[in-house]
């Protein structure tokens, strides 16, 4: 099973979105997909599943790793488990439960998507001591090449404990602006981080597949954003 953090130390850059259409994409491809809400507001658990506390829960696997079978479930989706958010999850659980759970089930799944919220705490750590794979998705906006230092930071430090950790970048809703091609063309030119080839477009059909909890290839499976995400999954597959 390969293990995917979607990280980044910024807001509103797509990692919940990122997380819901990887899922979907690698699905239609054949592959067994289990995702982890590991964010306390929980955005991810609804695209798949009823968002409440009832039953177990991704708190219930960090302080036990031994129940993780249980919190399994399901979802409306062929190909797709997940393990649901909580709202009132455990600020500071052991950094290698997540890691240590996983163990249990690496036989079960292709690949493991793992939604973390943008703060470098312990829940954070979790998923990364846990992850093959830190995937980042930024914005090519002015603050990018701050936010890119502060993420690349994070995965040094990171990798101190895991040390087969690697990270790739895509870039998120891209448009054709001036100022966005002056900030990438800044960034990719000073700077060598890990990008990816696949970029994902901006598009209002990604906002409203977003309001209705739908993958974008669910809500409009032939457009340009679906395929965006067909290839980096993809791409993915092929590293």
């Amino acid at each position: 099973m390969k293990v995917y953090a979607i990280g980044n130390l910024k807001g509103g850059v797509g990692k919940t979105t990122a997380t819901v259409n990887l899922a979907y994409s690698f699905s239609k491809l054949g592959k067994r997909i289990l995702v982890i809400d590991l964010d306390p507001q929980c955005n991810c658990t609804p695209f798949f599943t009823k968002a409440n506390n009832q039953g177990f829960t991704v708190n219930d696997v960090l302080l036990n790793p031994g129940s993780i079978k249980k919190a399994i479930y399901r979802t409306k989706y062929n190909n797709i488990d997940i393990i649901k958010g909580d709202t009132t999850i455990e600020a500071f659980p052991e950094l290698f439960s997540l890691k240590t759970s996983l163990q249990a089930i690496e036989d079960a799944y292709d690949i493991c998507l793992i939604d973390t919220r943008p703060v470098f705490d312990n829940l954070t750590k979790n998923a990364l001591y846990a992850a093959d794979v830190m995937l980042t998705p930024i914005k090519f906006d002015n603050f990018c090449r701050d936010n890119l230092a502060m993420v690349e930071d994070m995965y040094h430090l990171v990798m101190e404990k895991n040390k087969s950790l690697e990270w790739k970048v895509f870039a998120n809703m891209t448009a054709n602006g001036i100022a966005q091609r002056t900030a990438s063309i800044d960034l990719l030119a000073k700077h060598e981080y890990p990008f990816l080839e696949s970029c994902i477009s901006r598009t209002t059909i990604a906002d409203n597949a977003l309001n209705l909890y739908k993958p974008v290839m669910k809500h409009r499976s032939r457009s340009i954003i679906a395929e965006d995400f067909m290839d980096l999954a993809k791409e993915l597959l092929e590293i």
